[in-house]
């Protein structure tokens, strides 16, 4: 990773992308204040619970993603049915097994509403979750999960927007 504009000369710059690289003393790197876009479609909606969705592809070797904030916006259209307790959102590393990396988004009055609505995110434990500390997973992606069971229709797609910073490790 390669600073291409200087703010603190050897220390900080911004990367050809705009995000802002971070040089540390004893050479390592970190990149932060990194966001991504995808669109879930109301398909893929319908099967997140057996096919989570890829929100952030993995970064590479050496590198390590760790999320900050989610935000998830639901256009006005058909309301989700069949909801049932505990089929929330959350971001997980690699696939549904894997770890939790965003504190819940409840389903119920979000994805059960006819209108546009939008709900964010922070950290695991950040919203009384009881998920706490989190082990980075080097090169894997972040994916969208629901955790328990498929939502029966519904017709809107989903933005979700992951605020991020990577991390080489080890460091």
């Amino acid at each position: 990773m390669e600073i291409s504009s200087i703010i603190a000369p050897g220390r900080v710059g911004l990367g050809s992308s705009g995000e802002l690289l971070v040089n540390l003393k004893n050479g390592e790197q970190s990149i932060l204040s990194l966001s991504k876009t995808t669109t879930i479609t109301s398909t893929q909606v319908l099967a997140l619970n057996a096919t989570p969705q890829t929100v952030i592809a993995a970064p590479g070797a050496g590198l390590a993603i760790l999320p900050r904030l989610v935000v998830i916006y639901k256009i006005a259209a058909t309301a989700y049915a069949g909801i049932a307790a505990g089929e929330n959102l959350v971001l997980k590393f690699t696939d549904a097994s894997g770890a939790q990396c965003s504190s819940v988004i409840n389903s119920t009055g979000f994805l059960d509403q006819a209108t546009a609505q939008i709900r964010y995110a922070g950290p695991p434990g950040s919203t009384g979750t009881t998920v706490g500390d989190v082990t980075p997973v080097a090169n894997s992606p972040v994916v969208l999960h629901l955790l328990v069971g498929e939502i029966t229709t519904g017709t809107a797609p989903l933005r979700v927007r992951v605020y991020y910073d990577l991390i080489q490790v080890p460091f």
